[in-house]
């Protein structure tokens, strides 16, 4: 099985790691190690929501670092490019997967998940409940898996999007008390760099300039490159160009795609500007990297 997946569809999420699966787009998964998922970034086209039960790891959403240990909990969207390393010979995982689709389909409300804080954009990927609260979520998950087993019931996909809703709003909770007490800890300049990498994360595909971005957020480039850099070790510059790279390096591991397109989704004039950068931060062409991620 290659360990090198650009776009983690749920179907192959579900090969993966799915121990019964409620129709295509929802699963739960036991006690797994995510190995298949650490070398390469990748980008799950499915809602995730995982508990770490054992062991460390380091998770990396949208190229900030978080520390995965016990009871810590990954909440990630569409809209996060994820990769897990580092791990520990014994780093384990709950998690449940599903798709916007299984969640409203008898919902009225297709906007219905985004009333979650946590599932924007802007989110944090990962958290740290107390061990009650992991606990609490970690008996739910015991419970859904419980009801899963139950293959004859003629109710049982309500049932599941049902204890689903009930863990998302628990998990709200969770995320509203911990947010509280992570931004009462921000600085004027750590609110800065949320404020800088929320911009960049929506526009990076369009604007690379640290010009942009200072503009929006009402500061000099000086002053903007200044913070960032004191705050995260990195200049703004440097994390917008990371970004971009990012986003071509998951495009490029879909062969599916031409260069000359991943070129025009992120913006580039042509071909060759955009190999000119690549190169320049990667060491390597577009072609290069395509051939060394190759299946």
């Amino acid at each position: 099985m290659s360990k090198k997946i650009a776009q983690l569809s749920l179907s192959k999420f579900a090969d993966l790691y799915a121990d019964k699966l409620v129709g295509p787009d929802f699963f739960i998964a036991d006690e797994k190690q995510l190995l298949s998922l650490s070398e390469y970034p990748y980008r799950s086209d499915g809602y995730i929501i995982g508990i770490c039960t054992r062991g460390t790891a380091q998770v990396e959403a949208n190229l900030q670092v978080y520390e995965a240990k016990p009871d810590a909990m990954l909440l990630a969207t569409p809209f996060h490019i994820l990769r897990i390393y580092n791990s520990s010979d014994d780093f384990l995982c709950r998690f449940i997967v599903f798709s916007k689709a299984f969640l409203t389909e008898n919902n009225v409300n297709s906007h219905f998940l985004e009333s979650f804080s946590y599932f924007k954009s802007a989110s944090l990927p990962v958290i740290y409940p107390s061990h009650e609260d992991a606990k609490m979520l970690l008996d739910i998950y015991l419970l859904m898996q419980q009801k899963l087993a139950r293959e004859d019931h003629p109710y049982r996909m309500e049932i599941s999007r049902s204890m689903l809703t009930t863990m998302l709003y628990e998990v709200e909770s969770i995320y509203e008390k911990q947010h509280v007490i992570i931004k009462g800890k921000q600085t004027r300049k750590q609110e800065l760099n949320v404020l800088f990498q929320d911009l960049v994360f929506h526009h990076y595909k369009e604007h690379r300039t640290v010009q942009y971005y200072a503009d929006s957020l009402y500061v000099s480039p000086k002053h903007l490159t200044e913070t960032i850099k004191e705050v995260t070790g990195r200049t703004a510059g440097e994390w917008i160009d990371d970004a971009v790279v990012l986003e071509a390096k998951v495009l490029l591991r879909n062969h599916d795609i031409s260069i000359a397109r991943v070129a025009e989704q992120i913006n580039f004039p042509d071909q060759s500007s955009f190999g000119k950068y690549f190169k320049k931060h990667t060491g390597m062409s577009p072609s290069d990297y395509r051939m060394v991620t190759a299946h």
